[in-house]
């Protein structure tokens, strides 16, 4: 497992701090996404936000303790049995848990703080993986979806943002692949981007945030 980077997070206020100067970053992986947000799809998500974020809370953690091998002693404050049932989110977690991929990777790093001190940047990756068979490095980030008729999306650019910031910190882990996982009740499928697009994207993307809308934040 890597070491975690001098990094505190405040999860209250969303906020990363550098621990060896005090530096509280400007920014978040986030944020800088969302900008370019239109008015009425960020309103959406303000109306749905008591249904998905205790949805994503509840699932990130039961993933974490899973990656973790904390099994039940980690799954039990969430009211979780080591398979996600007898709770709201059992649909969610269960298959997740179960699923055939966490079989043939390795944890290197489970919610791990991440910053581009250049940019007064921070964020949190929810896991990076050895794949066993290959030996290669996978980036990964999991998504939660209140139905299995929702779409995907591409998560490029927040991927781009990660793996950006394990470059500066990490140069000699190379990424061959970055993963997202689709968490939707009763089933969770995985899909593969290439990291050099989402280097690409997440660059236009910091470049437009820097010229559209640094004064707004």
């Amino acid at each position: 497992m890597l070491e975690p980077l001098p990094i505190h997070f405040n999860e209250a206020a969303h906020r990363y701090q550098w621990q060896p100067t005090g530096e509280w970053l400007a920014h978040s992986v986030t944020q800088i996404k969302g900008a370019s947000m239109a008015d009425s799809q960020r309103a959406a998500l303000d109306r749905t936000k008591h249904i998905w974020e205790p949805r994503g809370k509840t699932v990130h953690s039961a993933l974490e303790a899973h990656l973790l091998g904390l099994g039940p002693v980690g799954l039990e404050p969430l009211g979780l049995d080591p398979v996600g049932l007898g709770l709201e989110y059992g649909e969610w977690i269960k298959p997740l848990l179960n699923h055939p991929f966490w079989d043939q990777v390795d944890p290197v790093a489970v919610e791990y703080r991440l910053c581009d001190l250049a940019n007064s940047i921070g964020g949190s990756c929810d896991c990076l993986l050895l794949e066993k068979s290959s030996g290669r490095y996978l980036l990964c980030d999991l998504k939660t979806q209140s139905s299995l008729k929702a779409g995907c999306y591409s998560t490029d650019c927040q991927m781009g943002g990660y793996l950006s910031m394990f470059c500066q910190h990490h140069p000699a882990i190379e990424i061959s692949e970055c993963i997202t996982i689709w968490s939707r009740p009763g089933k969770t499928f995985v899909t593969r981007a290439n990291p050099d697009k989402c280097l690409e994207t997440w660059g236009a993307c910091l470049a437009d945030f820097q010229a559209n809308h640094l004064e707004v934040f």
